[in-house]
């Protein structure tokens, strides 16, 4: 059987909306702990995987000018149901500093709930650059963490991915703060409230 191409774009979301958080926290918390290189790589793999969905599900739907609503609201979600489903594992193994979580986790809901006051003033805040290179940062720096042992061969990587997708995403909700505050002053003219 075909899949229709028209839902080949929210198919691969919905799977790694529901896949990922069923299967990435358990395969974190009872096998990568377990501290063995190849089994922290074939989860490397599957969480690698998943993030393919994010890649692919934007590009089909572009490709076959089949962008939804339904994709609209679902992609942003299936992305965070990802990256908390791995990040939380994480630090309870002790893999990630709970700090860096946080930030990570914190910066999501920031952009969310500015997305939430844009969309309540008719006001659309389009996707910056920087938000890309965060995305694709911080899920090469999550894979990287999921793969190292405890050995830390890949320390130095790690480090540069870490810091790297941190600039970004801090940045990257600069800009989208900005972006609302400016668009809000226009509409209300010069009046932030």
């Amino acid at each position: 059987m075909m899949i229709n191409k028209v839902w080949l774009p929210n198919i691969l979301t919905i799977v790694r909306l529901v896949l990922s958080p069923l299967f990435i926290p358990f395969l974190i918390v009872y096998l990568v702990s377990l501290d063995y290189r190849f089994i922290n790589i074939l989860v490397a793999f599957l969480f690698f995987l998943f993030c393919l969905t994010d890649f692919f599900d934007g590009h089909y739907a572009r490709k076959f000018n089949t962008l939804s609503k339904l994709g609209s609201l679902l992609d942003p979600i299936a992305d965070k149901f990802l990256l908390y489903a791995t990040i939380i594992p994480l630090v309870a193994i002790g893999k990630m500093y709970f700090f860096w979580a946080i930030i990570f986790i914190g910066r999501e809901f920031f952009v969310m709930g500015l997305r939430l006051i844009g969309s309540e003033n008719q006001i659309q805040i389009p996707v910056v650059f920087l938000a890309k290179c965060k995305t694709f940062l911080e899920m090469a720096y999550v894979g990287l963490l999921i793969m190292q042992t405890s050995h830390r061969e890949w320390f130095f990587y790690e480090m540069l991915l870490l810091f790297a997708s941190l600039f970004c995403a801090l940045i990257s909700a600069y800009q989208y703060g900005y972006f609302l505050y400016l668009e809000l002053k226009r509409i209300n003219n010069g009046q932030l409230f």
